[in-house]
């Protein structure tokens, strides 16, 4: 099947699709990376370890409100690939909810890197001119590093912070998808 002409458009996981337990986002990290610096490296757990905490941590969390709609509107102009930092694969979480058949692929970590390093590697092999992301470091490296279109997904833990010009707050991906689609 030939490739779509449309744009793509990466979409980080947890935050942007999937709800956080109790609707809090603890996983943002508000402090900024310095884009100059050599990428860190994470602790990586052995994954038959991994895998059963990831579930434990993911499978019962619910999608974003009106993330359906805003994938469907969003497919209509833009190819959809879902990058995140996970170490798990969050597939079956997508097609027990009916989302999988929205995106063409879904991008796990398998690298020793921290997820803001990791997709920005993935964002430049991929040749993606946008991204949305919840998460300010990831947002910020991403547009201080590339000239990458970046979309963040609003949160009360990523607001009052001063990002790089290349960073476009938007209130969720039914948001995102009404802007493009304008």
């Amino acid at each position: 099947m030939p490739e779509s002409p449309l744009p793509l458009l990466t979409l980080d996981f947890d935050g942007v699709i999937c709800r956080p337990p109790f609707g809090v986002n603890l996983g943002i990290s508000r402090e900024f990376l310095d884009p100059a610096a050599p990428p860190t490296e994470a602790r990586v757990y052995p994954r038959w370890l991994n895998l059963p905490l990831d579930h434990l941590r993911f499978d019962l969390r619910a999608p974003m409100p009106g993330v359906r709609e805003a994938m469907e509107a969003l497919r209509t102009v833009r190819r959809l690939v879902v990058v995140t930092g996970r170490r798990s694969q969050p597939t079956a979480w997508l097609r027990w909810h009916r989302l999988d058949g929205l995106v063409e692929r879904v991008i796990v970590n398998e690298t020793a890197l921290k997820s803001a390093h990791f997709k920005l590697e993935v964002l430049r092999t991929l040749g993606a001119p946008e991204h949305a992301d919840d998460d300010p470091r990831t947002a910020q490296l991403l547009a201080q590093a590339t000239s990458r279109r970046v979309f963040l997904c609003d949160w009360p833990r990523n607001r009052d912070l001063d990002y790089d010009t290349g960073v476009e707050r938007v209130r969720d991906l039914l948001d995102l998808a009404r802007r493009l689609s304008a």
